[in-house]
């Protein structure tokens, strides 16, 4: 079901192999942007909501119908970003990394379900490679749409804005959420200190994991910025609930080297951090 499509008004379908396009799917819907590259302004964002998707197989299904579907996406495009939304990767410093060990890697912490195939990401702000596995039957129905499709994990595009965006003052507590999990990343004057992904079912389990970390890295409840991004809405009630054990809790502002149409300010900005901020992971 379509749940929004907010389009800038010099957008123009028919030229679209100037421009890039960037996909974000998880099991509780679709969502893409079309970015102009020339003037670094986005001029679409679209999102269809998924209901009783529970599986991987499930999701092939609603991602193979959309694709053939919607117009914007029977296009042509300078450049697309697959972003896979997942619970699982292994971060390693490029110093340790060989591409053909992906597997060890990955299974030392992580199961390869029978139809994964396992992909990497280099992220340069730590000279470090991520390592997540893609759905096969969906990575071969995005390239069957674009043969220049390139694929990123969700914690990509986030790792590389907490870098990007850290304090030279002090520690920082960045949380990425997603369908059921969330990605943690604390910086320290614009180096990684730590980053995990955790599942929740609750408000009970996400404040257990988010106060583990910080009482692992010793952060200060009272003054060290905790900034969220990712699927939470700040109008729910969590953000009270937050605040009542962070006092310097923040959202995170859409990413600043990108313009943005005046009907984007229609969503939360914060939501689109990774499908916004790919681009600059290519």
């Amino acid at each position: 079901m379509l749940q929004f499509e907010l389009l800038d008004e010099t957008f123009d379908i028919n030229k679209t192999n100037s421009l890039h396009l960037s996909i974000q799917a998880n099991l509780d819907g679709f969502l893409f942007a079309i970015l102009e590259p020339l003037n670094l302004k986005y001029l679409v964002l679209k999102r269809y909501q998924f209901e009783q998707v529970t599986s991987a197989d499930l999701l092939f299904e609603q991602v193979r119908d959309i694709l053939h579907q919607d117009p914007l996406l029977q296009q042509s495009y300078e450049g697309v970003s697959c972003i896979q939304v997942d619970n699982r990767s292994t971060l390693l410093p490029a110093a340790l990394f060989d591409k053909n060990h992906l597997k060890s890697y990955f299974e030392f912490n992580h199961v390869l379900n029978d139809l994964d195939e396992l992909r990497y990401n280099f992220i340069k702000h730590i000279d470090a490679y991520l390592v997540f596995p893609m759905y096969h039957e969906i990575t071969n129905l995005y390239l069957k749409s674009w043969v220049n499709a390139s694929f990123y994990h969700q914690a990509t595009p986030f790792i590389s804005e907490a870098i990007h965006t850290g304090s030279n003052t002090g520690k920082i507590a960045n949380i990425h959420f997603s369908n059921g999990h969330f990605d943690v990343a604390v910086t320290n004057s614009q180096e990684l200190l730590f980053h995990n992904n955790f599942m929740f079912r609750s408000d009970d389990d996400l404040l257990y994991f988010i106060l583990f970390v910080f009482d692992k890295l010793e952060l200060n409840q009272e003054s060290t910025p905790l900034i969220i991004s990712g699927e939470f809405d700040k109008l729910s009630d969590r953000p009270a609930l937050l605040k009542r054990y962070f006092k310097n809790l923040k959202f995170r502002p859409a990413p600043s080297e990108f313009q943005y149409p005046h009907v984007f300010d229609k969503i939360q900005e914060h939501t689109c951090l990774s499908l916004f901020k790919v681009y600059h992971c290519v």
